[in-house]
């Protein structure tokens, strides 16, 4: 697959809703800068292939699964270097419309239980994370029987 690049883009810094919804979850909006990153919609396709494969499964019926499903993609995310060293990376959050708003740039305010704090105001555990430079990218997916965290590289 053809992966388009192209700069990531920031929400507008009057949009309350997005202030308002990142905030509750404990992210802080931020300038995502020049960088040239892949475009969403072809992360979420790659992302829904049939091929790829859990680098960590929590089964829904163990205790506490979206806490573990917290720990394992802040393990991930730490072991690949993810955010930016100043604690900057992109994000996808689920639901409509979420390829067409495209990459928010975003500080986890909070550093631990991030897809806890997106079902608690957004309804989901689901997300895509994006490091700055566009290739690496840190998802958690909401299965049948599990919740996966989802590691893969792309090149420009």
């Amino acid at each position: 697959m053809e992966t388009e690049w192209g700069e990531a883009r920031e929400m507008a810094a009057d949009s309350d809703e997005a202030h308002s919804l990142l905030a509750s979850c404990g992210l802080e909006l931020c300038a995502a800068g020049e960088n040239k990153v892949p475009a969403a919609l072809d992360i979420v396709q790659l992302l829904s292939n049939a091929y790829v494969e859990p680098v960590a499964a929590v089964p829904k019926n163990t205790r506490n699964p979206v806490e573990e499903l917290g720990r394992q993609w802040h393990r991930m995310a730490a072991v690949k270097h993810l955010a930016a060293e100043d604690g900057r990376f992109l994000i996808l959050l689920a639901g409509p419309g979420a390829s067409e708003r495209g990459w928010l740039c975003v500080k986890d305010l909070v550093g631990s239980d991030l897809p806890s704090r997106l079902l608690e105001v957004n309804g989901s555990v689901e997300f895509i994370a994006l490091s700055m430079d566009g290739q690496r990218i840190c998802a958690t997916s909401e299965e049948d029987e599990e919740y996966w965290v989802v590691y893969e590289e792309v090149s420009p």
